[in-house]
C-alpha cells in the first residue's frame, strides 16, 4: 500500500458480533417508533404490513452480504453501483443514501428524545422534553455528541453499539416472552385472524399499502454493516454471517412486537402512542407491567439513540467514498491525523441533521416527528434498487470467485465460461420499485424534497465532473 492510499485507508477494527450490532442498531430502533404509526393506518393488518415490506428486506440484505464480502470497502450502494453501472449511477445511489442516512440522524435523535421524555416525567414530573421548541433543541445535542464520539473514532462509536444493542435484545425477547403467551391465553390470536378479514374496509386497500410503504422504516439500515465494510476484520467471512443474523433477528423481532400491539390495546390507541408507542404495549404485560414501562423507556432511548449513531456512521462512509472516487470534491476523503476518520464529513452532516430539526422547533412534537418520518425511504429505495441490479451485472461484468452468493441461481455458460444468474435480485428490485412508486404516490412532502435533493445531486456531479475533466 502507497503512502498516499494509506493516508486514506480506514483502521480494519469491527468484528462479527460488532458488525451485528451495526445493522441491527440501525433497523431494530426502528421497532420502537414504527410500531405505532404503522398501527395507526393498517389497525390490526399490521403484522401483514411489516411482513410485505420484509420480503424487499430480505432479499436486499442477501444482496448486501454479497457484494460486501466480495467488496469491502467504504460505501456500500455507491460503491456497488459504481463497479457495476460506471460513475453516474454510483453517485445516485450513493445519493439517495446520503438523503435517508441524514434523515435517520434527525429521525432517532427524535424518537430518543420520545422515550427520554418519559423518564424525565417519571423522575421531574414535567414532560417539558415533548414541549415546542425542547423536544427538537434536546434532539440537537443528542446529535452534537454522537458527532464528537464519530471523530474520535469507530472503535468508541462500534463499542457504543454493541453495549446498547446486547442491551436491546434481551429486552425485546423478554417482551415477547411475556407477551406472546398472554395474547394465546387470552384469545387475542383468534381475534386478530377474525379481524383481517375486514382488510379492504378496515384498514382501506389505501391506508393499508400506506402503512406498507411506511413498514419499510423498521427496514431501512441493512447497508449500515456493508458502509462499515472496509473497518471490518475478515469481511468474507463476518459480513454475510453479520448480515444473515440481523435479516433473522429484525423479521422475527419487529412481526412479533407487531403482532403484540395490536392484540394488546386497541390498533387506535398505539397509534396516537406514536413517540413512545413501546412503552404503551409494557404496561400491559402481566406480572412486569408496573415497572417494565420504565425499563422499556431506558431501553427505546438507548436504542433510538444507537441508530441515530450509525446514521453518522453511514453518511460519512458514503460521502467519504464519494470523495475518494472523485465523485464529490476530494476534501471529503479527508482523514482526521490523530483519529483517523472521516472528521468533514462526519461535522458536515451532523449539522445538516440538526439545521433540519432546528428549522422545524416551532412544531408541536407529533408533527415534527411525522414531518421527518414523512421524508424517510424514497432515497434508500433507489439505492436498494441498485444493490439489487448491481448483484445481477457483477456476476457478468465480474466472474471471479465470491465468499459467498446469493442462493438460488441459474447455470449460463456465456463465451466457454459459466456464469451463475442469481433469482431473488430480480424479485428484490421489483418490490423495492412497487414500494418506491407508492412513496412517491401517497408521500407528498417526502416527494417533493426527494426530487429537489436528486436534482442538486445531479447538478453537483455534473460541476465536478467538469472540474475533473479540467
Amino acid at each position: 500500500m502507497s503512502k498516499e492510499e494509506s493516508r486514506i485507508a480506514l483502521k480494519r477494527v469491527i468484528g462479527t458480533y460488532s458488525a451485528f450490532s451495526m445493522g441491527y442498531a440501525d433497523i431494530g430502533a426502528d421497532i420502537y417508533i414504527a410500531i405505532g404509526l404503522i398501527a395507526f393506518y393498517a389497525g390490526s393488518a399490521a403484522p401483514l404490513a411489516f411482513l410485505l415490506a420484509s420480503i424487499t428486506y430480505i432479499i436486499t440484505g442477501l444482496c448486501y452480504a454479497e457484494l460486501a464480502s466480495k467488496y469491502p470497502v467504504a460505501g456500500g450502494a455507491q460503491f456497488f453501483s459504481m463497479k457495476a453501472f460506471g460513475n453516474f449511477h454510483g453517485f445516485l445511489a450513493g445519493w439517495g443514501l446520503m438523503l435517508d442516512y441524514t434523515i435517520c440522524i434527525a429521525l432517532f435523535s427524535l424518537a430518543s428524545v420520545g422515550y427520554l421524555s418519559f423518564i424525565v416525567q417519571i423522575l421531574f414530573g414535567t414532560n417539558i422534553l415533548l414541549q415546542s421548541p425542547y423536544y427538537g433543541l434536546m434532539s440537537i445535542i443528542l446529535i452534537l455528541g454522537l458527532m464528537i464520539l464519530n471523530i474520535i473514532g469507530i472503535r468508541w462509536s462500534s463499542n457504543f453499539n454493541v453495549i446498547f444493542v446486547t442491551i436491546s435484545l434481551i429486552t425485546i425477547t423478554v417482551f415477547l416472552l411475556f407477551g406472546l403467551p398472554t395474547i394465546v391465553i387470552n384469545g387475542g390470536i383468534e381475534r386478530w385472524i377474525v379481524d383481517l378479514g375486514s382488510i379492504g374496509i378496515n384498514p382501506s386497500w389505501d391506508n393499508f399499502l400506506y402503512a406498507t410503504s411506511l413498514a419499510m422504516v423498521s427496514y431501512i439500515g441493512i447497508e449500515s454493516i456493508s458502509q462499515a465494510a472496509e473497518e471490518t476484520k475478515n469481511p468474507a467471512k463476518v459480513i454475510p454471517k453479520a448480515t444473515k443474523w440481523t435479516i433473522i433477528s429484525i423479521v422475527i423481532f419487529t412481526i412479533s412486537v407487531s403482532l403484540l400491539s395490536v392484540t394488546l390495546l386497541p390498533p387506535s390507541f398505539i397509534g396516537a402512542h406514536s413517540q413512545n408507542p413501546l412503552i404503551s404495549i409494557a404496561s400491559t404485560l402481566p406480572f412486569i407491567g408496573g415497572m417494565f414501562p420504565i425499563w422499556i423507556a431506558f431501553v427505546g432511548f438507548a436504542a433510538c439513540y444507537v441508530s441515530t449513531n450509525t446514521g453518522v456512521i453511514g453518511v460519512s462512509r458514503v460521502t467519504f467514498s464519494m470523495g475518494r472516487l472523485r465523485l464529490f470534491p476530494s476534501s471529503f476523503a479527508k482523514l482526521h491525523s490523530k483519529f483517523y476518520t472521516p472528521y468533514v464529513t462526519i461535522i458536515l452532516f451532523s449539522l445538516i441533521a440538526s439545521l433540519l430539526i432546528f428549522i422545524n422547533t416551532s412544531l408541536k412534537s407529533i408533527d415534527l416527528l411525522s414531518l421527518i418520518a414523512s421524508l424517510y425511504n424514497f432515497g434508500a429505495l433507489i439505492s436498494y434498487m441498485y444493490v439489487n441490479l448491481s448483484t445481477i451485472a457483477l456476476r457478468f461484468k465480474d466472474n471471479s470467485e465470491r465468499a459467498w452468493k446469493v442462493p438460488l441461481n441459474i447455470t449460463i455458460k456465456r463465451g466457454g465460461q459459466k456464469y451463475f444468474l442469481p433469482i431473488l435480485p430480480f424479485f428484490g428490485f421489483i418490490s423495492c420499485l412497487l414500494i418506491w412508486l407508492i412513496v412517491v404516490g401517497t408521500h407528498e412532502v417526502g416527494r417533493l424534497l426527494g426530487s429537489i435533493w436528486f436534482l442538486i445531486g445531479i447538478i453537483i456531479y455534473l460541476i465536478q465532473r467538469r472540474h475533473e475533466e479540467k
